[in-house]
């Protein structure tokens, strides 16, 4: 037995040293700094494992065991509980192991005897690293977390004394198999018969994804001295729920034994999602009256058909309804002149220019869906909307709705022996002749699309949510019918030109519309610098804001000229202002995240930071959280806030001792954010969920709140049913 001491902790990281072997190093760590009050912590064993070594699930399968903890020496607390994460199967001659490879962290929740004291711990672990041997070893650990940082008893609360590893210890707690009521999915029956090759346990599964290519994993944890193979997918089960069954080999089981009766752990993986439910084993299924054999393959096959149509139906009727969102009325602006103008050309030529424009927005819409696909093989964080959290995306689209605005008021035309049809600016521009320049429709399609993003409508969040946790096909599948259902108005207008002979025939009254349009333009960057003032800070907002003031005021003047030489001055001296506009974030210092006084108020009601580790003690001391992700850019989560949240009468229902409010800012990249919308299948926002007493797996709400649907949700995770009347 290999044993090593590791030094004590600094109390500042929250974190002992690591204690280093040649196939593992370990080390224990805390998800807090200082108690703040609480009475329970949560800590965190990381193992750092060398490729190709394994520890050990907590039911290791044919061999090996268990990371062992030794708490004894500890004050101030009682003997921690491991929360396990979802573990990976290992097969080998025949033997089926489970654990985990490379890096991990174990969550481990430890009770805490008096919250105003210090906690001292001294841990010993004994575990098993494997790989072609299996070595023993244990190591020692000394951790104190004091009651409140020295010299300061403020930082009492849920909110303070968070460490610096609290997000990492809570992204391995987030794969910790689901348990409790209202599961994503569920083991509908379970039962025992006479398999091809011996006994086999039938394990029937309802609520998976069969669109996803995730291979589905089925463990049992039942009588040690079974042991359960690899589960194999049966076909559509007659068990109710129309679930999907699974044939499990039971191995060492004697002719006079059965499983009939025993009481089982069944835990279910499909991907990101699991779950884990306590199941007791039949002798036959409990919803059908004979074992009669399953259907086919091809029953799958149907069924994940029928759910791709179902899902791809969504997400045209998503991308249809995001032209009546509130963040693309700047595109909105964009065609009205585009249908006006179209009304006086050639219907050809109308056809023409309204094809180009939705073949812009699909274009747009096939390129998100290879960057994401990109970014999901390289591992990374994807998300509908996210390029607004980039500062550079931010500047760009800051740089063309000013010029889109200052196009609309006149202040320069593309021009030239060619028209240069291949800009944007041709969609606007009353140059364009017979429809030949087709570039600047298509561009005008692409703008629409970027400005379409941070919006979140009816159906699309499903469809989204669907398409990033499926597979490439999935994504290319939804985001190719998102991008039709965008373009449909266009698309009507190309297959019934005169549609657009239905608006006021062009005349003097146009130049006021465009000074309109070319407001709606100008507010729309101005909303764009307030997103761009969280990324790279108010200054380097305002920086960018004033030079293109200043270009504007340059395109005037050579607007206003009839001098050659000062027309070029004043072009090229805006051309330089638009330069600076574009490179002032590389010099600007990206400002630190908002303390939680900062939001602690918004529209009356008291916000506290989200802290995605303290919701279930929350719901377990009988109160009730209502979780909001919300960003700057994210016009939805702003009109959510302003028609629904921020009103009076869910104001008053919030404004109660026993609900607690949780907001998380998405405006920055934010790991934790994203893994725990991850967690519930979301990949954009808004994002709002209801816990409680009555609801301790979450209500999921829509992404556009109605008034009763959030009582309502308040009322069954209360158990008040009068908020429901309210």
């Amino acid at each position: 037995m290999i044993a090593l001491v590791a030094p004590g902790a600094n109390a500042q990281t929250a974190a002992s040293t690591w204690v280093n072997e040649d196939f593992a190093s370990v080390r224990l760590i805390s998800a807090r700094k200082t108690i703040g009050g609480q009475n329970e912590l949560r800590l965190g064993l990381e193992f750092e494992l060398q490729p190709d070594w394994k520890i050990y699930w907590r039911s290791a399968g044919d061999a090996g065991f268990p990371p062992q903890l030794d708490w004894s020496g500890s004050t101030n607390i009682t003997d921690g509980e491991i929360r396990w994460p979802a573990p990976h199967r290992f097969s080998i001659f025949g033997l089926e192991t489970f654990g985990y490879k490379d890096h991990i962290i174990l969550p481990i929740d430890v009770p805490i005897a008096d919250p105003a004291q210090t906690v001292q711990i001294k841990l010993d672990i004994d575990y098993l690293v494997c790989s072609d041997v299996c070595i023993p070893a244990s190591a020692h650990f000394d951790l104190d977390i004091p009651a409140s940082t020295p010299g300061n008893a403020t930082d009492i609360g849920a909110g303070t004394g968070i460490s610096p590893y609290a997000h990492d210890i809570e992204k391995f707690a987030s794969q910790v198999p689901l348990r409790g009521a209202n599961l994503p999915m569920s083991v509908t029956d379970i039962w025992q018969s006479a398999g091809d090759n011996g006994p086999a346990l039938n394990v029937a599964v309802s609520g998976l994804d069969t669109a996803s290519d995730a291979p589905v994993e089925i463990l049992i944890e039942g009588n040690t001295r079974l042991g359960f193979g690899v589960p194999t997918p049966m076909g559509i089960s007659g068990a109710q729920d129309a679930a999907t069954q699974f044939q499990i080999p039971i191995y060492g089981l004697k002719d006079d034994q059965t499983t009939i009766g025993d009481d089982v752990i069944v835990t279910v993986i499909q991907g990101p999602l699991a779950i884990e439910q306590d199941r007791s084993i039949a002798a036959s299924p409990t919803s059908i009256a004979n074992d009669s054999a399953p259907p086919s393959q091809s029953a799958i096959a149907q069924n994940a058909t029928t759910s791709l149509w179902l899902l791809g139906g969504l997400a045209l009727l998503g991308g249809f309804i995001l032209n009546f969102m509130p963040c693309v009325l700047p595109v909105l602006s964009i065609k009205v002149m585009s249908a006006m103008k179209a009304q006086a050309a050639e219907r050809s030529a109308t056809r023409r220019g309204f094809l180009a424009s939705a073949a812009g927005i699909i274009t747009s819409f096939w390129l998100i869906a290879a960057v994401l696909i990109a970014i999901k093989l390289a591992g990374g964080t994807i998300g509908w909307g996210i390029q607004f959290q980039q500062p550079l995306f931010l500047t760009v689209m800051t740089i063309i709705v000013a010029l889109f605005a200052f196009n609309m008021w006149g202040l320069f035309e593309i021009g030239g022996a060619s028209e240069l049809g291949n800009a944007a600016n041709d969609a606007i521009t009353t140059q364009e002749r017979g429809g030949n320049h087709l570039g600047g429709h298509f561009l005008t399609g692409m703008f629409a699309t970027l400005l379409a993003t941070p919006c979140s409508a009816p159906f699309l969040g499903t469809a989204v949510g669907f398409a990033l946790a499926g597979s490439t096909f999935d994504i290319l599948w939804i985001f190719s019918l998102l991008g039709v259902g965008l373009a449909t108005p266009y698309l009507v207008i190309a297959a019934r030109p005169e549609l657009a002979r239905l608006l006021p025939k062009p005349g003097r009254w146009m130049g006021l519309v465009k000074a309109v349009l070319g407001l709606a333009l100008a507010a729309t960057a101005v909303w764009l610098l307030s997103v761009l003032a969280v990324q790279i800070g108010m200054g380097g907002a305002i920086t960018v804001g004033m030079m293109l003031v200043v270009a504007g005021i340059l395109l005037w003047a050579r607007h206003r000229t009839t001098v050659p030489k000062r027309k070029l001055t004043f072009g090229m001296l805006a051309s330089l202002g638009v330069l600076a506009a574009l490179f002032a974030p590389g010099f600007s210092t990206v400002p630190a995240r908002d303390k939680p006084s900062d939001i602690a108020q918004s529209g009356g009601l008291a916000w506290q930071p989200f802290e995605p580790t303290e919701i279930a003690q929350y719901v377990a001391d009988g109160k009730t959280v209502l979780v909001d992700i919300t960003a700057q850019w994210c016009v939805s989560c702003q009109v959510n806030k302003k028609l629904v949240l921020e009103t009076t009468e869910i104001g008053d229902a919030l404004n109660q001792d026993n609900i607690i409010l949780m907001q998380g800012d998405w405006t920055r990249p934010d790991p934790v954010i994203a893994n725990y919308l991850a967690g519930y299948g979301r990949y954009g926002i808004p994002f709002n969920a209801v816990f409680g007493p009555g609801a301790d797996t979450g209500i999921l709400l829509s992404e556009l709140l109605g008034t009763q649907e959030v009582l309502n949700a308040l009322a069954t995770a209360t158990g008040n049913t009068d908020l429901a009347k309210k």
